[in-house]
């Protein structure tokens, strides 16, 4: 399912610090090493209280549902506004913005580059997955490859996006916020769009947006390696 397959998917920034950890000798502040146990909590918690796969096809009936209509809309709608708003930023950057302004110029460019691509993320993964459901249901294959072409077209999208924001900006700011958004988007369509179950029962809910807020939040920690001041360099380097 799209809604738990995003959420774990996103957590792949504890594996990029693991790694730099581990083999570029990059050093983990506590809040670092925090964050990574809590997103791999996250997301050992999240697979292990998810919703049992359901195999009938039920779930693609939706997918051309009025909600599934406006949640699309929704989405393309917030693409819109966030590349107004980058384009904004970088208009007024080459006007000659004040110098106090750079800083918050930076971020709102980090942010709106970072949620652009973590949006196409999301839907290029529901794009494989709706062609998936009902290529099933329709008996029609040749959806497959056409969802698998659509996924492709996305996800180059997203780089490019981001590519934009890693350009101007700091590289792990905007891929935290693309991971966050990667993993909303993902659980959004999901649940809206595909008609994929949570778990029933209010302790097993109660513990899936735990796992799923553990996530986020273990993320997000991962995100001052980028933003502190004074990072800390590489042994091999000094």
């Amino acid at each position: 399912p799209l809604s738990l397959v995003q959420p774990i998917a996103g957590s792949g920034m504890v594996v990029l610090a693991l790694f730099s950890h581990l083999y570029l000798e990059e050093e983990l502040r506590a809040l670092e090493w925090l964050g990574v146990f809590i997103a791999a909590a996250g997301a050992v918690g999240i697979g292990s209280v998810a919703a049992p796969v359901s195999h009938d096809g039920d779930g693609a009936q939706l997918v051309l549902s009025l909600s599934a209509a406006l949640l699309l809309l929704v989405l393309v709608g917030a693409l819109a506004a966030l590349e107004l708003l980058a384009r904004a930023v970088q208009l007024r950057e080459r006007g000659g913005a004040l110098c106090e302004l750079s800083m918050r110029s930076r971020s709102l460019h980090e942010l709106a580059t970072g949620i652009q691509g973590g949006l196409l993320f999301g839907l290029s993964a529901a794009a494989s997955r709706a062609a998936l459901l009902l290529s099933a249901q329709l008996a029609f294959p040749p959806l497959i490859p056409l969802g698998v072409v659509c996924s492709v077209l996305l996800t180059a999208a997203g780089f490019f996006l981001q590519a934009r924001g890693l350009k101007d900006g700091r590289a792990v700011v905007v891929c935290t916020y693309a991971a966050i958004s990667n993993i909303a988007s993902g659980v959004l369509i999901g649940v809206v769009a595909l008609s994929e179950a949570l778990p029933q029962t209010g302790a097993e809910l109660g513990a899936w947006w735990l796992s799923l807020g553990a996530i986020v939040a273990g993320v997000s920690l991962l995100v001052r390696r980028g933003a502190a001041a004074g990072a800390v360099v590489p042994k091999h380097m000094q």
